[in-house]
């Protein structure tokens, strides 16, 4: 994609593959779902036909630009949307916006995206983003309703013709020019968020950096993914082709309140005890234990400074304790039982690699440690 204008936060250093493989690397591949989770990328005219390299880099989602205003078609994008099928990977599509803030214009390009994606045979039911960014070709300063009403037109048509609207922009931009309560209102979980936080090759997101505001499934966290020169993704919620969206659909928006809107449930492991709050960021008393299952109902909820998950009615619990928090090893650091005794089949991880902690730091005899792992620590001074 385009978008640069994107705040830069933290340095975040390659995943060790220990780590990595309890984070997001299990997930099966498929041409029709993706778990929550799961690592993606989005490729345009720039990236080669092959999507080989990225799924066996731990992708399972491929979206592919298709199209840019009523005149340009990515000519790589047929051999693209056929390699993500060729490696099991979820097909998704997107169309860079040149219409700005007009409604007619929005309506022409949906109409040219849409003819562009059955061209290179996207599925029906697939996900077909609008890149709405500033660009030399499209202003993004226009007035908020304006600028809303057009993204809603594109993002109609799109449904009309049978597949899954999303958004695609920067933070900024959704949280400055774009009233996204409104799209939300239609099209729940709809918006794919561009968020840095920092610049050079990233391999894994640090969620205690994801950008504050609901509806979000998919989160653009680097420009480099594993060093492939390709910008990577991870899915907030679950992805899958809808089975209901076809040419018949209802291109009305809903009349459905967005808090009625079907959420979705994912099951989660609960890494480190977890106090359950309240949506005012109080505690209830009642908390969750380590290594127990949740389900968690929709996306990453922001409540003051700190992230969260909603398991039920007015129950919260953060974010840290079930995805953990990346940190930097400054240090070669061996691994740890719950007795402190060294884990030597654990092989030494490096410094200058990434870890993620589970809760806060705890004391196992006299020394403090972060648990990264079931049963497994790290002694805290090898870690920032």
């Amino acid at each position: 994609m385009k978008f640069k204008h994107l705040k830069l936060l933290a340095l975040v250093s390659t995943l060790t593959a220990a780590v990595s493989m309890s984070f997001a690397g299990l997930a099966q591949a498929s041409t029709t779902s993706a778990s929550s989770r799961s690592y993606g990328v989005d490729v345009s005219s720039y990236q080669p036909n092959s999507t080989t390299s990225y799924s066996k880099a731990g992708a399972q989602f491929v979206i592919v630009k298709v199209s840019e205003g009523i005149s340009y078609r990515n000519p790589n994008a047929k051999a693209q949307v056929a390699s993500a099928k060729a490696n099991n990977l979820l097909p998704m599509a997107y169309h860079f916006a040149n219409f700005g803030s007009s409604s007619s214009r929005a309506k022409s390009e949906a109409d040219y995206a849409i003819a562009s994606a059955k061209a290179v045979s996207l599925p029906a039911g697939s996900y077909l983003a609008i890149d709405w960014e500033t660009s030399s070709s499209n202003s993004t300063s226009g007035s908020k309703s304006a600028n809303t009403s057009a993204i809603m037109a594109f993002m109609k048509e799109v449904k009309a013709a049978g597949y899954q609207p999303l958004l695609y922009s920067g933070a900024y931009l959704l949280n400055n020019a774009i009233n996204t309560s409104t799209v939300k209102a239609t099209y729940p979980n709809s918006l794919w968020v561009a968020y840095y936080t920092s610049s050079g090759r990233i391999d894994a997101p640090d969620f205690s950096y994801f950008p504050s505001m609901n509806g979000v499934i998919i989160w653009q966290f680097t420009e480099n993914w594993k060093g492939l020169n390709v910008d990577g993704n991870i899915s907030v919620l679950p992805l899958s082709i809808s089975s209901s969206s076809s040419s018949s659909s209802s291109s009305s928006p809903s009349k459905t309140p967005a808090s009625q809107a079907p959420v979705s449930k994912t099951k989660k492991k609960i890494m480190s005890k977890s106090y359950v709050y309240t949506s005012a960021g109080k505690k209830t008393g009642a908390y969750k234990s380590a290594y127990t299952y949740v389900y968690v109902i929709g996306g990453i909820v922001k409540i003051g400074s700190s992230n969260y998950y909603k398991i039920g009615t007015n129950q919260y619990i953060k974010i840290n304790n079930v995805d953990g928090t990346a940190r930097k090893l400054v240090h070669n650091a061996w691994t740890y039982n719950s007795k402190g005794k060294r884990v030597k089949s654990v092989a030494t991880l490096k410094k200058g690699k990434q870890v993620f902690t589970y809760g806060g730091k705890r004391k196992i005899g006299k020394k403090t440690y972060y648990r990264i792992n079931v049963g497994r620590y790290i002694k805290a001074g090898n870690v920032k």
